[in-house]
């Protein structure tokens, strides 16, 4: 149930019926101050300006045309112009009851045409390990995958991994001028040792003109099919996705490898697309480079870019690649959506990729493209998270960190917990602790990590959430065939509960908000808010000690729902939920 949409629907028709003209979209929230009523309509101001109308009249059009509806009980004009709704109790007791008995739908049909939605997300750079960078990119794409398959949509998860550019250029000639190992020794090297040599080149780079050459004579050769090179390359990219699948599947990550299509499977596209934009006009050869000028985007002096897309030694660029891409996202994967989960120093970039695409007509003017930007994770003096000595923080050591922090919180709970229950345990707390302190944050903003407030029984974190379930199943557990078998209708007794039903009937408003802004952090927000609302209710009211049996009945049955919501809230996040603590 959307609670926003019925209501907006729902004045939207008032408006009609009183012959007002609407010249925008129905701004409907929820209200601060629950005292005030449940909901607010916001824009009664710029509504009424356009009719030439007051506030106070244009309200008094709106609520005559209303005072009919089962689901609201009063609305009252607010000045200096709102109308604040109040739901009716009636209404919310039948909704929760349908609620219950015809089950929480764990997917949500999509209201218009299915469509494919191709979701760009993770993407590590292949001559590296996986690095704290790489944890919200993979977090809120996989969150945005699940929500977007929650309401029906077709997701298209597209693992875009680094493994075609200038980086094995670099490893490639390190390995064989500087190193001189053998392609067959290749196998015995660990990721450790590939990172350390690609720093060691890229260092090399830096200081001797003569090797950044090499390097670049190198990437050409590999993107131009030298055996030798795409030997190496093939080794070095089979250990690091092994590698990296191993962090997927400890975060409980939906990607796998038929999600791999990295920068390489779009290497035969390439001289077609160059050649075409050519003929097109679009793309000029300038000092033996192919590059795309492009009128309106500046470079930082203000003056025209130019796009490299093929240098003069034959090696395509990565705009090169992306615009492949885009053009195989739309031809062939049909996408309707992309949605890139890159960070925003991708944003010039991702702007220049799509504006060559269109003018090429390789994408449909249709099809929404999104750059969905997020924040850096930040230590406590506001600088990148980083290990003392500077270096960046390996994602994997991070989890297993977060592991071991969760296991001394447990035994200091429970000292006789088995080894078994132990690990099983400290996995679910430890990762559902890493993943929900980002996907809390909102994803445009940077944040600030900080050990205690991710692994607290205190405030807005998994563990706080995951505790509130094991409460209610512990509840459940003690008279739940009472629960099931009782066909009492849900009665409401007082404003707590009326309170917490409402929250109940906001889960799927909350989704679609979260889905159509590819922000999880709401759902975080809403979980946290109704896990709050439910142990507060918890310590002031009786539930099974309560003598009245259908008051009894009504707060067992929801609890029952807040249980299978907070689940699947934590689910759609890729947490886990575990039935004891």
């Amino acid at each position: 149930m959307n609670i926003l949409s019925k209501l907006r629907k729902k004045i939207k028709k008032s408006l009609i019926k009183s012959k007002i003209l609407i010249n925008q979209k129905i701004i409907i929230q929820k209200n601060k101050n629950e005292k005030n009523g449940h909901y607010q309509l916001n824009n009664l101001y710029s509504i009424s300006n356009f009719n030439n109308m007051s506030p106070e009249i244009l309200s008094k059009k709106i609520i005559k045309n209303m005072s009919s509806q089962k689901m609201i009980q009063k609305m009252v004009f607010s000045k200096p112009c709102f109308i604040n709704i109040f739901l009716n109790s009636v209404w919310i007791e039948q909704s929760i009851t349908n609620l219950f008995s015809n089950k929480i739908k764990t997917k949500f049909k999509c209201n218009k045409n299915k469509k494919n939605v191709v979701i760009d997300y993770s993407s590590p750079n292949m001559a590296k390990s996986m690095h704290v960078g790489h944890l919200r990119s993979t977090v809120i794409g996989d969150a945005t995958a699940r929500i977007m398959e929650f309401f029906g949509y077709n997701v298209i998860r597209c693992n875009h991994i680094g493994d075609w550019g200038n980086q094995f250029g670099m490893l490639i000639a390190y390995l064989k001028k500087v190193k001189k190992i053998k392609i067959s020794k290749i196998k015995n090297i660990s990721i450790d040792q590939i990172e350390k040599i690609y720093c060691q080149a890229k260092t090399l780079c830096i200081k001797n003109k003569d090797f950044l050459k090499k390097s670049d004579e190198y990437t050409a050769k590999l993107q131009q099919n030298n055996q030798y090179c795409y030997n190496i390359w093939k080794k070095i990219i089979k250990l690091n996705i092994k590698e990296n699948n191993k962090i997927y599947k400890l975060l409980n990550i939906s990607l796998n490898n038929t999600h791999i299509i990295g920068e390489s499977f779009y290497k035969n596209m390439l001289p077609n697309i160059i050649q075409d934009l050519i003929q097109k006009k679009i793309a000029i050869q300038k000092n033996h480079n192919i590059i795309v000028p492009l009128k309106n985007i500046k470079n930082r002096k203000g003056k025209t870019m130019g796009v490299v897309l093929k240098k003069k030694n034959g090696s395509f660029l990565y705009s090169a690649i992306d615009i492949a891409c885009m053009k195989y996202r739309y031809e062939k994967l049909k996408a309707n959506i992309i949605l890139y989960y890159i960070d925003s120093r991708q944003k010039q970039h991702l702007k220049q990729v799509y504006k060559i695409s269109k003018l090429a007509r390789y994408i449909s003017q249709k099809v929404k493209v999104k750059h969905h930007m997020f924040g850096m994770m930040l230590n406590k003096k506001n600088k990148p998270f980083q290990t003392r000595s500077g270096k960046t923080i390996k994602l994997l050591e991070l989890i297993k960190e977060s592991i071991n922090r969760a296991q001394t919180i447990i035994l200091k709970k429970n000292e006789k917990i088995s080894k078994k229950n132990l690990l099983k345990l400290s996995k679910i707390i430890g990762i559902g602790a890493i993943k929900y302190s980002d996907l809390s944050k909102n994803r445009t903003t940077n944040y600030i990590f900080n050990w205690k407030n991710v692994l607290s029984f205190e405030g807005n974190t998994s563990l706080y959430i995951q505790y509130t379930y094991t409460r209610i199943i512990s509840i459940l557990k003690k008279d739940y065939k009472n629960l099931i078998k009782s066909n009492y209708t849900i009665k409401i007794s007082n404003n707590s509960e009326m309170l917490l039903c409402i929250k109940i009937l906001q889960f799927k408003e909350i989704l679609y908000q979260a889905s159509k802004k590819g922000e999880p952090h709401l759902i975080c927000n809403y979980i946290y808010e109704l896990a709050s609302k439910y142990s507060y209710f918890y310590e002031k009211y009786h539930i099974l000690k309560i003598k009245d049996k259908k008051i009894c009945i009504t707060r067992l049955k929801i609890s029952y729902i807040i249980s299978k919501i907070l689940k699947i809230g934590l689910n759609i996040l890729g947490i886990n939920v575990t039935k004891s603590m």
